[in-house]
């Protein structure tokens, strides 16, 4: 993918066809084993212009891609191009692809160069950039390849500043140079590059070189763009006119805020540590990596069931924006499911953050309204991230969000969340199969897992593709090494042992589940005591009113609450289905109450 698009099975080169053929193929892979409808990917290659013939056309490409990928006597259920009703999706632990292999290798690096191993972190990325040849996806048509083609550039590109920085910071100001006398005509505009440069001048005693560069970009920008060198840059140009030796070799010396900006104290980072391997939210990442509107406040939601990952999505996302926002990055955890810490209010929220940003505790007021004025007011002139981790409601959440033009703010929570006016909103499902054994090989280890590539694959499904399921079951084979992955099936194989097998310390997929249950009004706890009891896998609003006597309205209106609140999917309009791990649950509590369970019981033989 990082240049033109080409495969290989093993050391032999396919013949992908021509670029329309390789767009669709590119279309499914970058999807990451996610299914594509027909329309989705009409819409992702030939854009506002799709051929009239719709899905007959699709199957011309991928009929032949078929053929080329797969090996000869393939069945079509093994195919590398899986298709339903509708439907397409590549099967994604089929294939390796130098995207991922990017994400992971650049991912390492980053954080060795946020760790300050400058070193090890600058040969990291040099071997992460060697992955490109040329311009990713070249060639191909379609709205969905020219996105992607963007998105691995701007990665491209914050590696190649990522180690520009550290051979800077080590004093290889040649290398540095000749790195940057390489770049292409695209670059020719960015400021956070000729500052590298002119600092690289500068300690090469090329004093008059470093300030003819800036010269030269001003112009340019002046007269192509008409505007003027940012502050960044303009710090630059001063340090060098003053030979201002100790600020342009240190570590200072790089993207910083304006001297007379104004603040209440220096710029705060509350953000957890951003730990474990991140697998299969490429595109997710993509998304969210993409905030920041200096006009207004922007607000995402990420929505999704308990166990899924939206935390550590956020996390991860929160540490690569953070330099966007010069006056701080606040979380703060609601504790919306958490039976061990209070729910927080928001007027201790309010105090809290207020506190962060430097306000006197003596002048902070106690009403709600006046609490939430004195907050607006003080982030009047500030750009802040503000992440708010498991949120309840949009009641909740109001009172915190902050006013300065600039500033964003990120809200994680099981529930969907409609009444919040978001920007914005990412809901994460279960991993793919091939993500998820992904994230097993990871935890566990390849030389484990390859051993045992059926009780791998079982063990993901049991696991439902439930990031939380999947660590935990990493985590027991980790710290058991005599249990084979085959041993550990065996003990998930019965319904109700599997959830309890999914626990490890203060980690368990049944307390997660639970918490989310208990946050249900009585009506919709009945709801989904029921739907675990449901004879069928996908269901209608028959399938509850039956089972319970209510009314289709009546069962539409509990089964849209479950889907608000990631208990519950919504496949497609009118119809309902429950992830595997979850309907277990739902049967468990069902069980737990007898005499409801046999009048539903014998409710659901009826249906």
């Amino acid at each position: 993918m990082l240049g033109p698009l080409r495969a290989w099975r093993g050391e032999t080169p396919l013949n992908l066809g021509p670029a329309k053929r390789q767009a669709v193929l590119a279309a499914l892979l970058l999807r990451h084993g996610a299914v594509v409808s027909h329309e989705r990917l009409l819409d992702g290659v030939w854009g506002a212009d799709p051929p009239a013939t719709g899905h007959k056309v699709l199957a011309s490409h991928v009929n032949p891609l078929r053929r080329a990928l797969d090996t000869a006597g393939t069945r079509p259920a093994e195919s590398v191009i899986l298709s339903g009703k509708g439907w397409y999706r590549c099967a994604a632990d089929h294939v390796r692809l130098d995207v991922a292999d990017l994400a992971e290798r650049g991912d390492e690096a980053l954080r060795t160069k946020t760790s300050g191993d400058l070193p090890t972190a600058a040969h990291q990325l040099s071997t992460a950039l060697t992955l490109f040849h040329g311009e990713p996806l070249a060639n191909l048509p379609g709205p969905f390849a020219q996105a992607e083609r963007q998105r691995l550039l701007e990665r491209q590109r914050t590696l190649r500043l990522a180690r520009l920085e550290c051979l800077v910071l080590l004093g290889r100001f040649g290398d540095a140079l000749d790195d940057l006398a390489c770049l292409p005509e695209s670059d020719q505009f960015d400021e956070s590059l000729m500052a590298l440069r002119m600092r690289a001048l500068y300690s090469c005693e090329r004093q008059a070189e470093a300030l003819k560069a800036y010269e030269d970009l001003r112009v340019r920008l002046r007269d192509e763009l008409g505007v003027d060198p940012g502050e960044e840059l303009s710090r630059i140009h001063d340090a060098v006119l003053r030979q201002d030796h100790a600020y342009l070799l240190g570590p200072a010396a790089g993207p910083a805020t304006a001297p007379d900006r104004s603040r209440l104290r220096p710029a705060v980072n509350q953000l957890p540590a951003d730990t474990g391997q991140l697998v299969g939210r490429e595109d997710e990442l993509a998304l969210l990596t993409a905030l920041c509107d200096p006009g207004s406040v922007s607000v995402v939601a990420v929505d999704g069931p308990a166990g899924v990952g939206k935390t550590a999505l956020v996390v991860r996302t929160a540490q690569q924006i953070r330099d966007r926002y010069p006056d701080g990055c606040l979380f703060v955890d609601l504790h919306a499911h958490s039976t061990a810490r209070q729910k927080l209010s928001p007027q201790r929220v309010l105090r809290r953050l207020l506190r962060s940003i430097g306000a006197d505790d003596r002048e902070v007021p106690n009403d709600l309204d006046e609490l939430m004025t004195h907050w607006r007011t003080a982030t009047s002139s500030l750009r802040l991230l503000l992440v708010l981790d498991d949120a309840l409601g949009t009641r909740q959440i109001q009172p915190l969000l902050p006013s300065g033009p600039g500033s964003s703010v990120i809200v994680v929570s099981r529930q969907r969340l409609p009444a919040l006016d978001a920007d914005r909103r990412v809901t994460l499902d279960t991993l793919g199969t091939g993500n998820a054994t992904r994230l097993i090989r990871y935890i566990v280890g390849p030389e484990r897992t390859d051993q045992e590539p059926e009780a791998t694959r079982e063990l993901v499904r049991m696991c439902d593709g439930l990031p939380l399921a999947l660590r935990i079951a990493g985590t027991r084979l980790q710290t058991r090494p005599a249990w084979t992955l085959a041993y550990l099936v065996e003990r998930m194989t019965d319904d109700a042992h599997r959830l309890g097998e999914l626990s490890a310390g203060d980690r368990s997929v049944e307390a997660a589940f639970r918490l989310s249950y208990e946050q249900l009004s009585p009506t919709q706890q009945q709801g989904f005591r029921t739907l675990g009891l449901a004879p069928t896998v996908e269901f209608d609003v028959r399938t509850p009113a039956a089972m319970l006597g209510w009314s289709p309205q009546d069962a539409e209106l509990v089964l849209e609450s479950l889907v608000d609140t990631s208990l519950l999917q919504q496949p497609r309009p009118g119809r309902y289905r429950m992830h595997d791990l979850v309907r277990v649950h739902a049967r468990r509590l069902a069980e737990a109450a007898p005499a409801e369970t046999g009048a539903v019981r014998r409710a659901a033989l009826r249906l």
